[in-house]
This record gives C-alpha cells, structure tokens and sequence, in this order.
C-alpha cells in the first residue's frame, strides 16, 4: 500500500499549487497479444470562480492511495494517482484536478488507486452583505475488460462542498474540517450547513453497478448539467467498454443580515479498481 500526502496553510497572496503524482508498475514483463487486459480511469475537476471577494484564508491537502498485487508470472499491473490544487489571489479562483488510472494484463493481478484531495477557504462576511461564485464540475470515468466475467474493473468519482458558518469556531478547528475525507456529522450542527452540493458516480465495464447522485441545497442555481453514459462491446473479441461523462456548472449567493465567518470545504475522491480474475 502506497500513501502520499501534501500539505499546506496560505493566504492567498500567490499561487499555490499541490501535486501527488505517484506511478508504480509491479513488474515489466513483455507484453502478449493473447493475455487479456483491464484499464480504469476516474477523473474529477472542481473549479471555484467569480467569487465577490478575495479576502480569504486556505489549506489544502492532497492525499492518495494505492495497491497492485501479481499472482502470476504473465501479469503486470501499472497504476498512476495525481492531483493539483491551485488557488490564484486576484481574482480570486480555487479548483482541483484529479485522477486514478489502472492498466492490467495477464491472468491474476489486482489494484487500486485512489485520491482524496480537500480544501477549504475561510471568509469574514459583513453584516448585511452578501457571499457569491460560481462553480463547474468534471467527472469522467471509464473502464474496460477483454474477458467480461473474468475480469472485475470499477471506477469512481464523488465530489462535494459545504459552506459552513464556522462563526466563532477556533482557526485549529476549522483546519481538523481536512482531517476526514468527507463532512462527519459530529464536526458541525447540521444548522450550521447553509449550502451544500454532492455529485457521485460509479461504473463498471459492464454497466451493471452503474449510479450516478446528484443532491444540492436550494439556494444553489445550476445552470447547466450535461451527463452520458454508454456502455459498448468492442471487437468480436468480447471486450465491453463503459463510459460515464458530467458536467455541471452552477452559482451560490448568500445574504448575511449579520457578521458571519464562513468556510467553504470541499471534498474530492478518484477511485479505480481491477481484479482477475
């Protein structure tokens, strides 16, 4: 098991950039025509823009998981993590981009990778003032297999942000938000959650596991939403492919009738698993 983390406290005076980028191959052996093979791809992107203030506090932490295992001489396995987070100052725009692959072959091999970056950005919120940006989501996923029963291929992507009203709250409180990879119900009173917006979606080469979830506050405009899914055989070789695509673009505005301090937390999680057999 292989784990990695990045972390880091700013202002946002400059540009700040994470990346955990690891990539692992459990052995190189040549390839053959007739072995069959496995690929999984999760892909997430969360963008933060036209936000009406650039005062700000920010930290994030980037953090990844991975596993590859072979049981047979035939078989390899290469798995590759990364993600970057970038928060420029003026103006002011936060997003993340992140991705587990998998690629497999042979005939006994397993694997996962996983990311699980979070951030969050803290503001001081006027009296009779207002809170407002926009926001786009990304989720791509594929996955894909020669020998359908044989082989096992999953991917997943879930992406998630709150704003939180955190008045009062210590500066070491507001940072253990990073602590988990989603919101813990004993972190905060739900009273406290003012906004929220989840997105998931899971596939399998088969499409049998297929779901995809999404759930938003009201407050909360979308202005677009684009989704697809497939799921294809390719070749008269058997081999199934699935596909699952989202974008979403949308606006959060919140008025304040008093001095309020606000956290804005997002979540992200990449998975991608193979199995054979």
């Amino acid at each position: 098991m292989t784990k990695m983390r990045k972390k880091l406290y700013s202002t946002f005076g400059k540009k700040v950039i994470l990346q955990v980028s690891p990539f692992v191959a459990t052995s190189m052996l040549a390839s053959s025509p007739t072995l069959a093979a496995t690929f999984a791809s999760s892909f997430g992107e969360l963008t933060f823009t036209n936000f009406n203030r650039e005062n700000a506090v920010f930290e994030a932490i980037n953090d990844a998981n991975a596993s590859a295992e072979t049981n047979a001489d035939d078989s390899i396995v290469n798995f590759r993590n990364f993600s970057e987070t970038n928060a420029e100052p003026t103006p002011l725009e936060i997003s993340n981009v992140a991705e587990s692959l998998i690629f497999g072959e042979g005939s006994a091999y397993s694997a996962c990778a996983e990311t699980m970056p979070r951030f969050f950005a803290n503001f001081d919120v006027s009296r009779n003032d207002t809170l407002s940006f926009d926001f786009t989501t990304i989720l791509d996923l594929e996955a894909s297999v020669d020998k359908p029963g044989v082989e096992t291929v999953n991917a997943a992507v879930n992406i998630a942000f709150y704003l939180l009203d955190t008045t009062g709250n210590k500066t070491e409180n507001r940072v253990d938000f990073l602590n988990s990879t989603q919101l813990e119900p004993l972190q905060i009173s739900q009273n406290n959650i003012l906004e929220y917006f989840t997105l998931s979606a899971n596939i399998d080469a088969l499409g049998k596991i297929d779901f995809f979830n999404n759930t938003k506050s009201k407050n909360i405009d979308i202005s677009s939403d684009l989704s697809h899914f497939d799921v294809e055989e390719i070749s008269d070789l058997g081999r199934n492919r699935a596909i699952s695509t989202s974008v979403n673009k949308g606006s959060v505005k919140r008025f304040f009738d008093i001095d309020r301090n606000v956290t804005l937390l997002a979540f992200k999680n990449t998975k991608s698993n193979v199995k054979v057999p």
